[in-house]
């Protein structure tokens, strides 16, 4: 069964310099889901140096276990969670790479130009699971973290593993993935992109400006 979430908040981190935009995010967090933006650009992982990761510390590009003096261990990741990416639709542990975050480690991930978007696969949250939004000068917009996502925290089965969709207000050049000690941070299938208005959309809004031209003709 799939559960589901959705929740608007406010950036949680505290700006103190003046002029830097602070960003809002609309979540959602749903168990088997999959990226809300269509036509978003997808990262699995699974080529061996992806263009737009970068591992610092104790963090690894992995398959299977990973060494467990460093407190990382394999999430569950479902593959039908991830079957946009032609995974196997069964469940279990996730056969392919991914990315392990260990304690004070962090991944980064870059963008060539500027987005509003930005969904990942995340397994057995933790509270303390952190993404920091920068800018493209490299000023903190917001972070969000495993403590805005009120799931099942540090669940390394099913029902932990979720695909959350964040929506910006202000636009983000990278993200940076980190934990603190003593927790993980696992995660698979990014998806990204700069958020245009759906076909759908762009008709409706051309229909109202038709009609809001028929009514100044009229009025004339």
């Amino acid at each position: 069964m799939k559960k589901y979430l959705s929740i608007s908040i406010a950036s949680i981190l505290a700006l103190s310099a003046p002029g830097i935009a602070k960003a809002q995010f609309s979540i959602t967090a749903t168990i088997g889901g999959v990226p809300t933006v269509s036509g978003a650009s997808l990262e699995n992982f699974d080529e061996p140096t992806p263009s737009i990761l970068t591992l610092s510390g104790p963090a690894y590009l992995v398959t299977g276990t990973v060494t467990p003096e460093f407190n990382c261990a394999q999430p569950y990741f479902s593959g039908s969670t991830a079957a946009f990416f032609g995974e196997s639709p069964t469940y279990g542990p996730d056969d392919s790479q991914y990315v392990a975050v260990c304690f004070d480690g962090s991944a980064t991930l870059s963008f060539s130009t500027p987005q509003l978007y930005f969904g990942l696969l995340w397994g057995s949250v933790d509270t303390a699971n952190t993404l920091t939004f920068y800018d493209s000068a490299n000023n903190v917009i917001g972070s969000v973290s495993g403590y805005d996502i009120p799931i099942y925290y540090g669940d390394s089965g099913p029902s932990g593993t979720f695909y959350v969709n964040i929506t910006s207000t202000t636009p983000f050049s990278s993200v940076v993935v980190s934990t603190p000690a003593a927790n993980a941070f696992e995660f698979d299938d990014v998806a990204y992109a700069q958020v245009v208005p759906e076909p759908a959309s762009l008709s409706l809004l051309a229909v109202g400006m038709f009609g809001i031209t028929l009514l100044r003709r009229h009025q004339r």
